[in-house]
């Protein structure tokens, strides 16, 4: 009996170990909710359904029925099944009489697409918040840090949008940041009269925003209408 056997025996008799395999295992559930397109159920309900699969599986699987991946994934693959057919009869039953079936067809291939777009968008973003993290992982700053170490107060983000400003279009703090990884602190409190205390309690932030500026991040930058704020330059180019 292999590892995730035995941890599926013991999480069919132990909640806690259960919802601990489930959050294991939350990426294959993610990729597979993902693969599964389908213009009449979306991202959060295929994997709504994708959970509720695996939890049913962990609790039928036995040894018998080979590999349990391989289990959840045809048990999974016949539940978005048995929804769609579900949502088409619904689609079906309150479809007016005489309504064009070719309306009706096109407006699916229409919900296909928009469907199709917004799962590419939505795998665009994802990508993008690893290249980030990626990127500002080198400075010592953590994803999941962002919400708790962005400044609460409108005149303390103005200040690192200027802090980040200067990094961005002077040569010498530009250098220092990206070919020797790190914040000239010293220089900046000195060039722009801003203590040093300031730039060292909002460091992570500024060195979060030069990073966001300086790359290709476009669906990030969509959720933060004052990134043009820091420098006034159309193309975005700071290099």
């Amino acid at each position: 009996m292999n590892d995730i056997e035995n941890r599926i025996k013991k999480a069919q008799s132990d909640s806690a170990e259960l919802e601990q395999l489930l959050s294991d295992y939350l990426p294959l559930l993610k990729k597979q909710a993902g693969a599964a397109a389908s213009p009449l159920l979306d991202y959060e309900d295929r994997l709504s359904l994708a959970m509720l699969t695996f939890v049913s599986c962990v609790r039928q699987y036995t040894e018998n029925r080979g590999s349990f991946i391989s289990f959840f994934s045809v048990c999974f693959h016949n539940r978005i099944n048995d929804e769609i057919r579900r949502q088409n009869r619904y689609l079906k039953s309150i479809q007016p009489s005489g309504f064009d079936a070719a309306e009706l067809e096109a407006a699916a291939g229409k919900a296909s697409l928009e469907a199709y777009d917004r799962e590419q968008e939505r795998l665009s973003l994802c990508e993008e918040i690893d290249r980030l993290s990626e990127a500002i992982g080198v400075y010592g700053v953590v994803w999941k840090d962002l919400p708790r170490i962005c400044p609460k107060q409108a005149r303390a983000k103005a200040t690192c949008r200027q802090l980040a400003a200067a990094v961005l279009l002077n040569p010498e703090f530009h250098s220092m940041f990206f070919e020797q990884k790190k914040l000239p602190q010293a220089q900046l409190a000195s060039a722009l009269f801003i203590s040093p205390k300031t730039i060292e309690k909002h460091r992570k932030y500024i060195v979060t925003l030069i990073i966001l500026l300086s790359g290709d991040y476009p669906g990030i930058r969509a959720f933060l209408p004052q990134y043009r704020e820091v420098i006034p330059i159309e193309d975005g180019n700071y290099h």
